[in-house]
């Protein structure tokens, strides 16, 4: 057991020393990677993304004219990119970062240069190696806000520039405020959703009632013909069995007519014409 002990002591101790030789203790070549990245993205990147906003690349590359962006294909973008910047670029990511940073400046403002160098104002930068990726975080300051670059480059000697995008930096109060909106939206969408679950429900206990409606009006309207129907034949039975040889049909002809006229609904029984009489067997 005394063994175990000694040997559990010694194992711990060994894992303390590594983890705190270990952590951001980078070589020299890596740390010069660090600070290479960390140059271009304040000098090279941050001012041609934050302040490449007029729409085309006129002036930027006169080869191209007055071609909009959007028309632009990914090699194209990247070949104008490499000739602005002079190291080389994934067009696909500059395109998307040149789109984040137009976002971000038209909702607090192009970023803050400081008038002695005319460079962008930074905050303390933070690099770190992620696999093949060196990214590199830059605070920056903006007209009405503070917001975060980030800028990512290729872990090799030639530090391609893969993507950038430029993010807003929330004050608490903001940030409560929006968690505040996103609940209140997605409790009104579930209120919402529950009312009109309801309101289908209730309909469907609608639906019986109204179907029994019809069906008592269908049958109703049936019993009123065949008693219009019945009530005719009665009449004409009666006319007929009760006249005479030599009797005159004018007062036959008369109720016929009367007793269609009402089974057709009109009120009067002008119009209807009766050719012919003939009793039935």
């Amino acid at each position: 057991m005394k063994k175990f002990m000694i040997f559990m002591a010694a194992a711990i101790s060994a894992l303390t020393l590594t983890a705190c030789s270990g952590g951001n203790d980078y070589s020299e070549y890596e740390q010069q990677k660090i600070s290479a990245a960390e140059n271009k993205a304040v000098t090279m990147i941050l001012p041609t993304l934050g302040f490449f906003t007029d729409g085309t690349l006129a002036g930027y590359e006169v080869s191209y004219g007055e071609i909009p962006w959007s028309e632009f294909t990914m090699e194209e973008v990247s070949d104008m990119a490499e000739k602005l910047l002079g190291i080389e670029v994934d067009g696909y990511g500059f395109y998307n970062a040149r789109s984040s940073f137009i976002t971000t400046a038209e909702s607090i403002g192009n970023m803050i240069k400081d008038p002695s160098t005319g460079r962008i104002v930074t905050g303390e930068i933070s690099s770190y190696f992620d696999g093949d990726q060196i990214i590199v975080s830059v605070p920056v300051e903006c007209e009405r806000g503070s917001a975060t670059a980030e800028v990512i480059f290729s872990n090799d000697m030639f530090l391609k520039l893969e993507s950038a995008s430029l993010t807003e930096n929330y004050t608490m109060s903001q940030k409560m405020g929006k968690a505040g909106l996103n609940t209140l939206m997605g409790m009104g969408t579930v209120f919402i959703v529950l009312i009109l679950i309801s309101l289908l429900i209730s309909v469907f206990g609608v639906i019986p009632k109204i179907q029994k409606n019809m069906a008592a009006k269908k049958e109703k309207k049936e019993l009123v013909d065949n008693s219009a129907i019945a009530g005719i034949d009665n009449a004409v039975n009666q006319i007929i069995a009760n006249e005479t040889a030599g009797e005159d049909d004018t007062e036959l002809v008369a109720v016929i007519a009367a007793a269609i006229a009402a089974y057709e609904g009109s009120g009067s029984a002008d119009g209807y014409i009766v050719r012919s009489i003939r009793r039935r067997r």
